[in-house]
Parts: structure tokens; C-alpha cells; sequence
């Protein structure tokens, strides 16, 4: 082990939010100095404003020139601003390179749980887009045998997406590497908190007794779903809101009375609570069924699943424990209560920081004392 002081800054590059942790360590003492979760629409604000976010962040952490490394996970290479998922990359890659030039080094996760520098990034984009996961998947492996967590899945829900993974004799289970073929596995569901539109998930509400076909416009998002029923507050609403009004009770109440053709002035806070209600459950179903078909495969496999505990993480945990309680996970733990902090929604550009410190040799991260340290 090199006996030094080093700061990482790990990033999670998504389309919708930047999320960004920064780490030190002196001798075995990791210590999280700073984490930004933040709001930043690319397909709005484009390479432009994710550059303008990256230098704001840097500043933000003041980190000493030459004396600092950079560890990158991306999802973002998927918005539309970009024709292609290898445009994409590029554009990020560029965009880190320039920004984070007077780093020691700069290191990127591909889907085979590794770190590569910006030209193989660059030869295999297909390796590193959407492989936000695998710094996720390669935490777990670490993070959990310390707690004794042999078997385990993972859920971690943020605004947009549904991250499923699961470990079996602490090790990462995936049949997935690229988001179609998470897809195709459950393991990647397309439901989020906060920017989900309410018209992609049902086709029917409960209206004065009745079951009403709904208006397929974007009217409504879900995050009005959790703010309605309670499990957020104004302040977690960090996204845009469907008609750009006040993210409070009584204009989620408004938008919500518009998926049934309705208005605030047509249905009372009691009414549109219980359409409410019903998205939630149809929601839930959602990350249910990748569950039950995640499951269904492991016992194919003669896998046992009585001795596995699903563990929930993102601003949409409250969404992760229901499904998994449904789904036959007696036992659900929160992510922060095995790292002892609140980390639950950056928990991949947390793991490519620890990513990086792996590849220098600083510490031993397979030590609990890596996960110990608080702010």
C-alpha cells in the first residue's frame, strides 16, 4: 500500500442529474469530504451546460492542481442531443478531459466492472455507456461480504431508472452489460421518482367509481405521485415539472386531475389522492415483475433464495422495499445504514471513486475500515 494522501473525485454523468462524490485517504482513513446530487438536463442545457456543471463541481470541491485523480461512470451518452450512444461518449470523454486536464489521471467504468483510460473509452463506447451499474455491482461485492451479505439484490431507484443487481455468494449475478439486454432481463426498468410520465405507466384511472381511459399527453410526471401521497417533499421534486408551475401539493393536484380530463375545479385533493394511489401501485408492479423474473431465473439456476436480503438505495427507496417485500425479500436493508452515511443516491460515482482508489493501490478497500469514515 502506498502511505500518502490522495483526493478522487467520482462522477455519475446521467442524463437528468449529475451526481459527484469526493473522497480522501491518509494511510487507511477514507474520508468523504463532499457529494453533489444535482439537477442537470442535458437534452436542455447540452455539452455546453454539462461542462459549465463539471467546473462549477470542480470549484466547488477545491481540489489542489496535480494532486487529485477523476473516476467517470455515464449514462448521459443516451439523450437525443446525441445520434448515437458512441457520439455520446465522445462528447463526455471530451468534455472530462478538458475540464479535469490538471487531474493526475482520469479513469472511466466499463460494463466489465474495470477502469479504462479516455482512448479505450473511446475505442469501445459501447463498454462504458449506461455502465453506471457496474461501479454499483463492483461497491456491492465489497460492501457486502464485509456485513456478512453473502446473496443479495440490489435495487436502487433514482428519478428516471430502476437498477436491479443481484450478488450470489457475494458475487455479481448480472446477465446484462448494455441497457438493451437489461432490459430484456429485468434489470433495468424504466421507472424512476420524480421524471417518469404518468401516461407511459397506466391507460385507466378510478374516477368517481369508475375506471376512465386517461389523456396521453404529458400532463403529469410521477414525482406529483410521491409529492401527492407524501413520500416526497417539495424539495426532492428537483426535476422540471410537467407545465414548468410550483412544485407544492396544490399544483400536483392540478396536474394530476388533467391525466382523466379533469381539473382541481372537477375532482377534490381526496379524489386525486386516490389516482394517486393507483399509479403508485401500478409503479410498484413495475419493479415487482423484474423482481419475480429476476427470481425466477436464480431458482432456475438452483439458486436458494430464503437466505437473501434486498437492499434499497436511491431517492425512490420507499418504492424499492415495497416491490421487494412483495416480490418475498423478508429482510430489506438501507444502503446507508451498511456505509454508515447517507450515500443512497450516489451510490455509483461513490463506487467509481472507490473504483479508482483500487487501481493506485492507496487502501484496501475489501477493508470495512475503506467504508467507515464519516464527513
Amino acid at each position: 500500500m502506498v502511505d500518502l494522501m490522495v483526493v478522487v473525485i467520482g462522477f455519475d454523468i446521467g442524463g437528468a442529474n449529475i451526481k459527484a462524490v469526493k473522497i480522501s485517504v491518509n494511510g487507511k482513513n477514507i474520508v468523504l469530504e463532499n457529494l453533489v446530487r444535482e439537477y442537470m438536463p442535458i437534452w436542455i442545457r447540452g455539452v455546453k451546460g454539462l461542462k459549465e456543471k463539471l467546473e462549477e463541481i470542480k470549484n466547488r470541491f477545491k481540489v489542489e492542481l496535480g494532486k487529485y485523480f477523476v473516476g467517470v461512470c455515464m449514462t448521459a451518452e443516451l439523450s437525443d442531443i446525441f445520434y448515437t450512444k458512441s457520439e455520446g461518449v465522445a462528447k463526455i470523454i471530451e468534455v472530462v478531459e478538458e475540464v479535469f486536464k490538471d487531474a493526475v489521471d482520469r479513469f472511466y467504468v466499463n460494463y466489465d466492472l474495470q477502469l479504462v483510460k479516455a482512448e479505450e473509452a473511446k475505442t469501445k463506447p459501447i463498454t462504458v455507456a449506461a455502465a453506471n451499474w457496474a461501479a454499483s455491482a463492483w461497491f456491492l461485492e465489497r460492501i457486502l461480504p464485509s456485513h456478512g451479505l453473502a446473496n443479495a439484490i440490489f435495487i436502487d431507484i433514482g428519478s428516471t431508472t430502476t437498477t436491479i443487481i443481484p450478488i450470489v455468494k457475494g458475487r455479481v449475478a448480472v446477465r446484462g452489460k448494455t441497457d438493451p439486454e437489461k432490459l430484456l432481463y429485468g434489470e433495468l426498468v424504466y421507472v424512476g421518482t420524480l421524471r417518469t410520465d404518468v401516461a407511459s405507466l397506466i391507460d385507466r384511472a378510478p374516477y368517481k367509481g369508475f375506471y376512465v381511459g386517461i389523456c396521453r399527453e404529458k400532463f403529469s410526471l410521477v414525482g406529483d405521485v410521491h409529492l401527492v401521497l407524501r413520500y416526497i417533499k417539495p424539495e426532492d421534486y428537483t426535476t422540471e415539472t410537467a407545465d414548468g408551475r410550483g412544485k407544492d401539493v396544490e399544483n400536483a393536484v392540478a396536474r394530476l386531475s388533467r391525466v382523466v380530463c379533469a381539473d382541481k375545479d372537477m375532482v377534490s385533493i381526496a379524489e386525486v389522492r386516490e389516482i394517486a394511489r393507483y399509479i403508485y401501485e401500478v409503479e410498484i408492479f413495475k419493479v415487482f415483475q423484474a423482481l419475480i423474473q429476476i427470481r425466477s431465473w436464480l431458482v432456475s439456476q438452483n439458486v436458494d433464495l430464503d437466505n437473501f436480503v434486498a437492499v434499497v438505495a436511491g431517492i425512490g427507496k420507499h418504492i424499492a422495499s415495497e416491490a421487494a417485500r412483495r416480490a418475498g425479500f423478508v429482510k430489506i436493508i438501507d444502503i446507508d445504514e451498511l456505509v454508515g452515511y447517507q450515500l443512497a443516491g450516489v451510490i455509483p460515482a461513490y463506487g467509481t471513486a472507490l473504483m479508482v482508489l483500487d487501481k493506485l493501490g492507496v487502501v484496501d478497500v475489501n477493508s470495512t475500515q475503506g467504508f467507515r469514515s464519516s464527513l
